[in-house]
């Protein structure tokens, strides 16, 4: 929901030399295929991914479901990862094959393991590691099972600023017009299986999403907007967590 993923034709690079049909765009990356089994992740900007890799890494030896990292060599604003097949869940969602409380919940799923990974060492105390950009358009449903992709924004912070991103996010594309629908649907049952510290980082949440770099000023007004739009959802949400866990 930060970027759309749009079929190609080819390219050339210092990866492995040829590189095949571009399969994903996004705001700022592209992704081309790398023969049949790796696809090639490239910034378009002088962007080292080597702080990206690592917490790839690290939250892949945990066992945490996103494409496997091939061996570099590699150019500084690259990385190679398993080619992964399946729909987004935005696509899932969108075609029916998921309801609106089905992928919701995969989501809380997806971000509940997430923090359970244990952070870096020297990470303040109840720090994780974060994905901050985990929305339906990053999670692929592959035969195996989900998988989350796209590990720009990931660091380490509070539980609760990840949560609050993704509630963002959902935000902002329910004023997308042709998004509006599914996303009013699936944002209140996001919110009502969301922790209660979501609410307290809505503000910074709100505040990095204004610092991307590169935003129109259109869409630098997004996150202001989306903002204005939780405070009553996130109400409705915990008087409704409140009702089904004490009748």
């Amino acid at each position: 929901m930060t970027g759309d993923k749009s079929p190609g034709g080819a390219a050339d690079g210092p990866t492995g030399g040829s590189r095949g049909e571009l399969i994903g765009s996004g705001r700022s990356a592209d992704v081309y295929a790398l023969g049949a089994e790796w696809v090639v992740r490239r910034y378009r900007s002088a962007r080292d991914t080597a702080a990206e890799a690592a917490v790839m890494r690290r939250v892949g030896s945990y066992g945490y479901p996103l494409p496997a990292l091939r061996p570099g060599p590699f150019a500084a604003n690259e990385m190679v990862v398993r080619r992964i097949e399946g729909p987004t869940l935005a696509r899932a969602l969108t075609t029916g094959d998921a309801s609106a409380a089905e992928g919701a919940a995969l989501l809380a799923a997806l971000l509940r393991r997430l923090h359970r990974v244990p952070p870096p060492e020297g990470a303040p105390a109840g720090h994780r590691l974060l994905h901050l950009d985990l929305h339906p358009e990053n999670v692929l449903l592959s035969p195996a099972g989900p998988v989350v992709i796209d590990w720009e924004s990931a660091g380490v912070g509070p539980p609760g600023l990840d949560w609050a991103s993704s509630a963002l996010i959902l935000a902002e594309a329910s004023l997308r017009l042709d998004l509006a629908p599914l996303v009013e649907l699936f944002l209140p049952e996001f919110l009502v299986l969301a922790p209660p510290e979501l609410g307290s980082y809505l503000t910074a949440a709100r505040e990095r999403r204004e610092r991307i770099p590169g935003l129109t000023a259109e869409e630098r007004a997004l996150p202001g907007a989306a903002f204005a739009l939780l405070p009553p959802l996130w109400a409705d949400a915990r008087a409704r967590y409140d009702a089904e866990r004490h009748p």
